[in-house]
């Protein structure tokens, strides 16, 4: 068996005032980035922690504000997200550059992160990754207050759906080993899921790289559906939410597809039982009968400690090396 590890996005981090001179001069100029060294200090950790696939670690905001700061047709006024006209791709990527920083901050530490890391050669160890992580269009548009231009939001779905596959293309393009689309709202029942999974495939059908979906939370009105995604993919809540395993047995028949299995729980202020998260990720092989699986935290670990983060981490390193 294969076992790989992964991270579902956010981490522990700070940002940084400028206070070198060369630092406060850039300031001045409009140039400097108070993100830089916050994604540098997440990487190292998530690199020394022997992570297989890694991100940026998406310290610039949260999930949502990160895209609708940057994409055409949002403003951003006391905190709430307006749609305020048409959705449109943004003029630039919004996280080439934080995925090529986590490329050059994690090969300095570990030479096996690659480029283009192919998906084949780090189940065998052969390489490890950086990913590139979307904010879905079903939690985008949900997440936000709609002003102007739409009157029905599956219109807006369709259109921010098409400004992520510009996003997604040029990660894929950047050397992103994978593409992992979040949608915590599908599991809510806030959207018709059909509306989801069409604007899922709309990202997914852009590239060429493997695209995963993770979607948090209780599964049982929406695994069924999931599992019909043209997505190469699924990744889910299984500690925190331990009734997604029934839920799986109950619904899995033979799907090809790979499983992420969340096996942290990202809500526990302490580090998990090793034991327990062992018997969680034992639970879950047993039902999908697969050589190659992904084992990763519930969800995004950005507000743990630090030092917490990292033992989890280290829990999923450990199972990685003895195995299931």
């Amino acid at each position: 068996m294969n076992i790989i590890t992964t991270v579902v996005g956010s981490y522990p981090t700070n940002t940084f005032q400028a206070e070198s001179i060369n630092d406060k001069i850039t300031q001045s100029l409009g140039l400097y980035d108070p993100y830089k060294q916050a994604i540098i200090d997440s990487v190292k950790s998530l690199a020394k922690s022997n992570i297989d696939v890694i991100c940026d670690g998406q310290v610039r905001g949260d999930m949502v504000k990160i895209f609708a700061s940057k994409i055409n047709g949002f403003k951003i006024e006391d905190n709430t997200v307006y749609i305020n006209g048409k959705i449109t791709p943004a003029a630039h990527p919004i996280s080439v550059k934080d995925l090529q920083l986590a490329y050059k901050t994690a090969k300095s530490i570990n030479p096996s992160y690659q480029l283009h890391a192919s998906l084949d050669a780090i189940f065998e160890h052969e390489e490890k990754g950086i990913k590139g992580v979307l904010t879905g269009p079903t939690t985008l548009i949900h997440s936000s207050m709609i002003s102007k231009f739409y009157t029905e939001k599956e219109y807006a779905i369709y259109d921010m759906a098409k400004a992520l596959c510009v996003e997604a293309q040029a990660l894929e393009k950047a050397g992103a080993c994978a593409i992992q689309i979040d949608e915590p709202f599908i599991s809510t029942g806030a959207e018709d899921i059909n509306i989801s999974k069409k604007a899922v495939e709309i990202i997914s059908e852009s590239v060429d790289i493997p695209v995963m979906l993770h979607v948090c939370g209780d599964l049982k009105d929406v695994l069924k559906e999931l599992l019909t995604f043209k997505v190469d993919g699924l990744d889910f809540e299984f500690s925190g939410m331990p009734q997604n395993i029934d839920i799986l047995r109950k619904t899995w028949h033979n799907s090809k597809k790979l499983i992420g299995i969340g096996c942290v729980n990202t809500k526990l202020d302490e580090i998990d039982d090793e034991d327990k998260v062992q018997n969680t990720v034992k639970q879950v092989v047993d039902i999908i009968k697969e050589d190659n699986i992904i084992i990763d935290p519930d969800c995004g670990m950005r507000m743990l400690p630090k030092d917490i983060a990292e033992g989890k981490l280290k829990l999923l390193d450990n199972i990685k090396e003895r195995g299931v």
